[in-house]
């Protein structure tokens, strides 16, 4: 706003403003006091200027993005812990720390003790050991212990919300009113919950007084039983009943997670000198997974009377943005040539892509 506030321009309209008859070049009595004060005032206007650009959540950097948000009643959602299952030979003290490639895991409680399988949580916040699993190392003594093995996640981990993410909540905070028993309410509290990615809720399903909330994962896939059970325990507490959660009296909510739909691509690839199948492969499937993940983000985006689709003209388009591909043709999704279109409880996953 106050670009031509420069020290330059200040010292000249202030040159400007004294009499002909004074001496006022550079190095002048004059000069010297207004160039001084030509140089504090080109400071506080630059500071004018970063004050009005952090009083605007579209200018704001994330630090005063946050205390916009907060005003609001949007809060920053901060990295969380991931929780998985670990299965072992022997029933495991609650407490006892393992670690596995750079994490360290400490079992929390034991969910069948007749097959010893355990819940344990990710001491390291954040999305980097949500992909692993295999055999644990022990760090604290247990007596019979052979073998304990990560065998799936429960709960994934997840990051700190960016900027970007953070300004797209704030946003959406304009456009619907979130109160009790809306679909922006039932979004918003979901949404806030560890692992959950994304939501759809369908208001009277089946019959007056009944929702559903079908619910996809930070990873942008189904939810494990574990996290769906602690919805609904948090929605309905089982010790109290109805209206002592976030579901409101008169409603009768079911949860369910969003249904995963592999895809199998097949297609012809002409490569360019130089490349090959096994050469670029990896680019292939990353650039392929990059436009599954951008259907997800629509998805979480919808409501429950839209779906999605997975367009073959779009997918060829992104691997075509991989080095080393001249041409791609003859792409089928799932054995089909057609576009694949999804019901709106539905998602689409990688599964594997080949040549023909």
């Amino acid at each position: 706003m106050y670009e031509d506030k420069t020290y330059e321009s200040i010292l000249s309209d202030a040159q400007d403003e004294v009499s002909g008859n004074v001496l006022k070049t550079e190095g002048s009595l004059v000069f010297n006091a207004l160039s001084a004060l030509a140089y504090e005032m080109s400071k506080l206007y630059q500071q004018m200027d970063y004050i009005i650009n952090q009083s605007h959540a579209e200018s704001a950097d994330l630090e005063h993005l946050i205390l916009i948000c907060n005003d609001r009643g949007i809060i920053r959602k901060t990295a969380t812990h991931a929780y998985v299952e670990v299965t072992a030979n022997v029933s495991i003290p609650v407490g006892t720390r393992f670690s596995l490639k750079g994490y360290n895991y400490r079992i929390t409680e034991e969910t069948d003790t007749a097959n010893h399988v355990h819940t344990a949580i990710v001491e390291e916040t954040g999305s980097g050991a949500n992909e692993l699993t295999g055999e644990l190392t022990v760090i604290d003594h247990v007596d019979g212990l052979n073998v304990a093995t990560v065998t799936k996640a429960l709960i994934l981990g997840e990051d700190d919300e960016t900027k970007d993410e953070l300004y797209k909540r704030y946003l959406e905070s304009f456009q619907t009113g979130s109160f009790g028993g809306n679909i922006a309410a039932y979004k918003t509290t979901v949404n806030a919950i560890d692992g959950v990615g994304g939501c759809k809720v369908y208001p009277v399903w089946n019959g007056p007084g009944t929702v559903k909330v079908v619910i996809a994962s930070s990873a942008n896939g189904a939810i494990s039983d574990y996290l769906l059970n602690q919805i609904k325990e948090a929605a309905v507490p089982p010790e109290k009943g109805t209206g002592y959660g976030f579901v409101p009296i008169d409603h009768t909510v079911t949860f369910e997670s969003v249904e995963e739909v592999p895809l199998v691509i097949t297609t012809n690839i002409t490569f360019e000198d130089g490349y090959t199948w096994s050469s670029t492969k990896e680019e292939i499937e990353n650039a392929i997974k990059s436009y599954i993940a951008s259907i997800a983000k629509e998805w979480m985006d919808q409501d429950y009377t839209e779906n999605v689709t997975v367009y073959i003209s779009r997918l060829e388009s992104k691997v075509l943005d991989v080095a080393g591909i001249k041409d791609i043709t003859g792409t089928t999704l799932n054995g089909s040539t057609s576009n694949l279109a999804l019901a709106w409880n539905q998602i689409p996953t990688f599964s594997e892509v080949s040549l023909q």
